[in-house]
């Protein structure tokens, strides 16, 4: 199945009770290979495969190997699946990844910190799912889509696998 519908990433503040500044551009994703995209920050892999019924799915891998797997569905839609940051290392990211919910074809993804915060218009993978990564550690993702708004804490990513 082939990644579609990329959107231009739109970093911009947002205005409200915090300040919040805009950090780097998002830079062009990766294709690895057919089906496969690695994000620039993080280095992540997102893969599209199919799921039960031949539904889309998002396979989402980090050093530390397979994160999530999201199925394409209509009955239980989970628009922000996760969110993760990079912890102490020297490189800053975070990024957060979702289903898009019916009926939604752009998702923004405000990513807060205790004193700054970004805001992003995420890209769509497979006109299912949507994928941010932003150039700075954040605590908390908020998705908004259509009527639909969910926050989530930020984590820290798992550490590599040792082989």
């Amino acid at each position: 199945m082939e990644c579609g519908g990329f959107l231009k990433p739109d970093e911009r503040p947002v205005t409200g009770l915090t300040t919040l500044a805009p950090l780097t551009t998002l830079t062009t994703l990766t294709r690895t290979e057919p089906g496969e995209l690695r994000l620039p920050r993080s280095g992540w892999l997102l893969r599209i495969a199919r799921g039960s019924a031949g539904r889309p799915a998002l396979e989402v891998h980090s050093g530390a190997g397979l994160i999530d797997v999201s199925v394409m569905t209509t009955l239980s839609v989970s628009p922000l699946r996760g969110g993760r940051h990079s912890g102490r290392s020297a490189t800053r990211w975070s990024v957060a990844w979702g289903q898009l919910p019916p009926g939604a074809d752009v998702v923004e993804a405000t990513f807060r910190g205790w004193r700054h915060g970004l805001s992003v218009q995420a890209l769509t993978v497979a006109d299912a799912f949507w994928v941010a990564e932003v150039g700075d550690r954040f605590r908390s993702v908020t998705c908004s889509a259509g009527t639909t708004l969910v926050t989530a804490r930020v984590v820290r990513e798992p550490r590599p696998r040792s082989r």
